[in-house]
Order: structure tokens, then sequence, then C-alpha cells
């Protein structure tokens, strides 16, 4: 991992504990569950690798390596984290996952404590919408208070905004997904898109960089390698989800073939097999084991479909290798965001 994103990412965790630490409190002050929705959301946030955050000083230094990095940066940064915070929530709660990271997902949690009266599910469910809204609206709040000029302030504001919608419609199509037997490559890779790469790679790219003084076009140029990046994180995060173990991941591995998620794997698997391969049976089959699941992999393997699916990979590496040499910025920064691309390439978590 380069220094540009390790020490951002220390940045911003620092930056993320104080927010929570004295930041949040002044806003999550209605009793009671100011603070209890205080306290889970500080656990969860914490847990997380924090590169959306530390996107934001990564690009501000493409741009001045050498200088010293505004606060901007750094709130930014928490804004960044928490609208993660927002989306995993929700994402948990339409998934039906009741893990993240490791622990319970924050939906579970509010229906263990309700866990005697019969409408406990439909409690959790309620209570993790609501703390997850209060996450968004929180980074709004960071966002809206940046420690930049006004119209810089306003034309970030704004463009969250942009962005935080275009992941909504993206989640709503991927929903529409779990309701229908087959979803074309096109679909699928434009979920990608816009439900992955342009929250996690060109938000906080485009942010850093217009803090940093960049162009629109600089910023624009960015955000489009973030949607190749994006692409490339959701790949693997997929195969992680396949070939990964639970203590890793984070959630239970195979979860996506269980519940049948449209990704990339499955809609090359399905083209590639016989109508009447028993693999297809585990792809939505809640009673799929890990027995199911090892057959999947060696199938997947087998047939060819991991190959192809590094070349689709390797595509969009060098469509990100492409854009990068367009792009104005000191050596220092060509190097870093090459090694963001072979980071995000080859991370096993």
């Amino acid at each position: 991992m380069h220094p540009f994103l390790t020490e951002s990412i220390q940045s911003v965790r620092h930056c993320l504990q104080e927010y929570l630490a004295t930041g949040a409190p002044t806003l999550l002050t209605l009793e009671p569950w100011g603070p209890d929705l205080h306290k889970r959301l500080s656990e969860y946030a914490e847990r997380g690798k924090m590169v959306r955050g530390a996107l934001v000083t990564f690009a501000y230094r493409l741009f001045d390596p050498d200088g010293s990095v505004p606060p901007a940066c750094c709130e930014a940064g928490v804004a960044m984290e928490l609208l993660q915070s927002f989306l995993l929530i929700h994402d948990d709660i339409m998934d039906q996952d009741d893990l993240r990271r490791g622990v319970p997902a924050v939906h579970s949690q509010y229906r263990e404590l309700m866990k005697s009266h019969p409408g406990a599910k439909q409690y959790g469910l309620s209570m993790g919408i609501c703390g997850g809204d209060v996450a968004a609206f929180l980074a709004m709040e960071r966002i809206a208070t940046l420690s930049v000029p006004p119209e810089l302030r306003s034309e970030l504001s704004a463009l969250v905004a942009r962005e935080v919608v275009s992941v909504g419609l993206a989640q709503m199509q991927d929903v529409h997904h779990g309701y229908v037997s087959e979803v074309d490559r096109e679909a699928i890779l434009k979920v990608y898109t816009y439900k992955t790469g342009r929250y996690t790679f060109s938000l906080p790219l485009m942010v850093g960089a217009r803090i940093a003084g960049a162009s629109l076009q600089q910023a624009s140029a960015l955000a489009r390698i973030g949607e190749h990046l994006g692409r490339i994180f959701q790949i693997r995060d997929d195969q992680l989800g396949i070939f990964g173990r639970s203590e890793e991941i984070g959630k239970p591995a195979g979860s996506d073939i269980r519940e049948d998620k449209k990704t990339i794997f499955r809609e090359e698997l399905f083209r590639t097999l016989p109508q009447n391969h028993v693999v297809r049976s585990y792809f939505g089959s809640p009673l799929a084991g890990e027995a199911e699941m090892e057959i999947v992999r060696q199938e997947i393997i087998r047939t060819g479909v991991l190959d192809r699916i590094n070349d689709l990979v390797a595509e969009e590496e060098q469509r990100v290798n492409t854009l990068v040499g367009e792009l104005e910025i000191p050596p220092e920064g060509v190097a870093a965001l090459n090694a963001l691309a072979l980071y995000n390439d080859t991370r096993r978590t």
C-alpha cells in the first residue's frame, strides 16, 4: 500500500474517532436514542477499513504531494465514512445479512433488544433504517460545514447529494435484480459502477481534488478512473464472497450464492453451464452448505470463468492506466494512483 494511502487512512481514522467523541454527541442528544445510536455508530464506523474516507486526502496529495493537508480533507473524509455506515446499515437490511465486519449488523443489534417481543424482527429493521438515516445526515452536516470557501462548500454539498442519489437508484436496480431470474452483464456492471464505483472511488477522489484546487476537468478525469477502480473492487469483492473465509470477509462465506445475488461470477457461470446442471440449483438455496459452495468454486475454476473474469479485470486495469497517463499531476501522484490500482486488485479483505 502506498504511503499516501496508509498515512491518509491513519489520519481519517483519527479524525473519525475525534468527531465521534466530540462532534457527533452535540447532535445526537435526544434521549434515549441519540446516545444509544452514538455508541453503536461509533463501534460500527471504527471497524471499517477507512479507504473511502482516506481517498479524500489521498486525492489532495496527488496534486500537492509535499504540501500540508488542510483540515477540510479530514472533515470530508469523516463524511465519507459516515456515508459508508449509512449505506452498509441499509444494505444489510435489504440483503438480510445479520453480520457485518464480524459482529451483529445494526438492525440485528436492535432486534436483540426486543427479542422477547413477537415483533422483534420488524423492530430491528425499523430501528436500523432510522440509524442509517441519521448517519447519512451526520455526513451531510459534515459536508455542509467544511472549512472551505462558501462557494466550494456549496459545490461539494451538491456533488455529494448527486452521487448519493445515484447510489440509491443503483441500489434499487440491485434489489430488482434479486427478483428476476436473469440479468445481463451490462446491467450488472452498471450496478457495480453506480452502487460501488462512484461512491467508493469517484466521489472521494473528486472531493479531494477540488479541495486541492484541481480543475473540474481534472476532477472528472479522476471520477472516470474511479469508475473503473470501482468495478474492479466489486468484482474482487464478489470473488472474496465466494472464495474467501467468513472470518476474513466479516460475513458468512457463500451468502451471495445462497441469496442468488446477480454477480458477474453467476452471470458468467450460468452462460457456461448446461440448463440442467446441478450447480444452478445451489443459487438461491438457503440449504446450500459448504459442500455445495466448494462445488461452485470448482466449477468456476474448471469452466474457465475465473480466467475470463480476470481478463475482464485486466481490461479495466488497462483503462485505468490509460487515464492515469493522461492526468496532469506530479510523478509522485502517478505512482500513488498506480499503487492504489494494484492494492485494489490484490486486496484479500
